[in-house]
C-alpha cells in the first residue's frame, strides 16, 4: 500500500506541476509572442536597410569608377591609351556578340573647355538584336560612350527569297564618341 501511495503522490505532484506550467504558459507566453513578432519586424526593417545600403554602395562604386575612367588627373599618367582602351572594348563586345567588325576609324579629337571628345567611325555587320545588345554594352561601359549617329542598311542574303525574316542581316555605320574630362 505504501508503494501505491508514493506513486499516487508522484502522479498528483506531476499533475499539479503540469497545471502550473500551463497556467504560467498562458499568462506569460502572449507577451513573449508579441516580443518575438516585434523583433522579427525590426529584423526585416534592418535587413531592408542593409540591402538598400548595399545597392547605394554599388552605385557609388560605379560612379567612382566612371570618374576615374573618364577624368584626367594631374601627375597621374594613363597606363592605357584612350584609343587602345576603346579598340579593346569594341573588339571584345563584337566578338562576344558574334558581330562582324568591318572597320573602326578614329576621328580627330575635339576639345571644348575641359572636355575632350574622341570620336570613332565604326562599321559592323550583324542583326538588329545584336546591334541592340552592342548599344546596351556601350551604355554599361566604365567609359562614357555615346552614339552620336548611326545608319542601318538591310543586307540581301544569298538564297533568301523572303525579305520579311526576323533576323535580317544589317550593316550599321555609326559615330561613337568617348569623352575625357580634364580636372583643370
Amino acid at each position: 500500500m505504501k508503494n501505491n501511495t508514493g506513486a499516487l503522490l508522484f502522479l498528483l505532484l506531476i499533475m499539479v506541476l503540469a497545471i502550473g506550467v500551463i497556467a504560467v504558459d498562458r499568462q506569460h507566453m502572449p507577451a513573449y509572442k508579441a516580443k518575438v513578432l516585434e523583433i522579427e519586424k525590426e529584423r526585416i526593417i534592418v535587413s531592408n536597410k542593409l540591402a538598400t545600403a548595399k545597392i547605394v554602395q554599388e552605385n557609388l562604386n560605379h560612379v567612382r569608377e566612371l570618374i576615374f575612367s573618364n577624368m584626367d588627373f594631374p601627375n597621374q599618367p594613363d597606363t592605357v591609351d584612350h584609343e587602345t582602351a576603346f579598340f579593346d572594348f569594341i573588339t571584345t563586345c563584337v566578338n562576344d556578340l558574334k558581330l562582324k567588325l568591318v572597320s573602326v576609324r578614329p576621328v580627330t579629337p575635339v576639345t571644348a573647355g575641359r572636355i575632350t571628345t574622341y570620336g570613332y567611325d565604326v562599321e559592323v555587320v550583324g542583326d538588329f538584336f545584336r546591334f541592340g545588345e552592342l548599344c546596351a554594352k556601350f551604355e554599361n561601359n566604365r567609359r562614357l560612350v555615346a552614339i552620336e549617329s548611326f545608319d542601318i542598311d538591310l543586307l540581301a542574303e544569298r538564297g533568301a527569297a523572303d525579305l520579311n525574316t526576323v533576323n535580317k542581316s544589317i550593316q550599321v555605320r555609326m559615330r561613337v564618341n568617348t569623352f575625357r574630362i580634364s580636372k583643370s
